[in-house]
């Protein structure tokens, strides 16, 4: 007997904290435009809380396994209450919690993090697990912050480094923009080396890079812009620290999408310098793609008796 297809759910982590209101709301708000399950993650820690640096055994394991076990139920019980509507499922890990996260990760179609609020020595000891899962999932991640709710400028940005390798990053940037009638904002931020400033040529060098960015996202755009005519384009090239200057270009955004590079010998499982800091200062959703290294064309566009088809 066959078995029934069952499309990835949205998967989201919640830690019995106010940390993933934002993201289980978010969850909800995409498991309903795409007709998909939430299912909602919790791992229980190994560790004990206190500190984080002895193994807890016997009945500490006991302990910490039955707290995240409601920790659980309740957070799916909130959620049901708050939108009756969608599915939920629940999957409850018990291992390190970057690792089993990013496993959940990888069984959806896409993964949603509340936004890291630990600071200093409570960081250093918990780790980053924010970054730790980006660097890692296999699919998308949308980290949200706590006090996310829906709300609808019309507007993704994307932060564009290089046209080659993020039109992997275009591709899905152009296609969901279309599917949610929104308008994109592609931003390449230009850094002025230190170096220029003193040898007194930074203007230059800032107006000569500012110009070539501008050309490098018209080139990028081009096809797409063709393929998704009912999609809005706006182009800006800026000067500046870019984690402030895409968390500035998307403060009135729905969501701001970035790429994660591709898994090799120099990126083996670190997540870059910019997505990370992005994560710790956007009040808007940031959304971190996988790129694949995979081939990104925009669709071909045909004219047939007046309407536009794509293939």
């Amino acid at each position: 007997m066959g078995t029934t297809w069952q499309p990835a759910p949205i998967v989201v982590a919640v830690d019995g904290s106010e940390r993933s209101a934002g993201a289980v709301r978010y969850a909800v708000r995409e498991a309903r435009a795409r007709k998909r399950t939430v299912r909602l993650v919790h791992v229980a820690p190994t560790l004990l809380p206190e500190g984080g640096l002895w193994p807890a055994a016997g009945r500490d394991v006991e302990d910490l396994r039955t707290s995240g076990e409601r920790i659980l139920e309740r957070a799916v019980a909130e959620a049901r209450s708050a939108a009756p509507d969608i599915r939920f499922e629940s999957l409850l890990g018990r291992d390190q919690r970057v690792a089993e996260l990013a496993a959940a990760a990888a069984t959806g179609e896409l993964m949603v993090l509340g936004r890291e609020t630990r600071r200093g020595a409570e960081r250093l000891l918990a780790g980053t697990t924010t970054a730790g899962v980006v660097a890692r999932a296999a699919v998308p991640v949308v980290v949200v912050p706590a006090d996310w709710r829906e709300s609808e400028h019309g507007r993704i940005v994307v932060g564009i480094k290089s046209a080659v390798p993020d039109g992997e990053l275009l591709a899905r940037a152009f296609s969901m923009a279309s599917a949610r009638h929104a308008a994109l904002r592609l931003v390449h931020v230009v850094v002025i080396p230190e170096l220029a400033a003193e040898i007194g040529v930074a203007d230059a060098y800032a107006d000569e890079s500012l110009s070539s960015g501008r050309r490098m996202l018209e080139s990028a755009a081009h096809e797409w812009r063709d393929a998704f005519p009912d999609v809005t384009v706006e182009m800006t090239a800026v000067e500046g620290r870019p984690a402030d200057a895409l968390a500035d270009a998307s403060a009135d955004a729905d969501l701001l999408m970035l790429a994660r590079p591709h898994r090799d010998l120099r990126h083996p499982v670190r997540l870059g310098r910019t997505p990370r800091a992005v994560l710790g200062v956007s009040d808007t959703p940031v959304e971190v793609v996988p790129l694949k290294r995979e081939p990104a064309t925009a669709p071909l566009v045909l004219e047939s008796e007046g309407e536009i088809l794509k293939s």
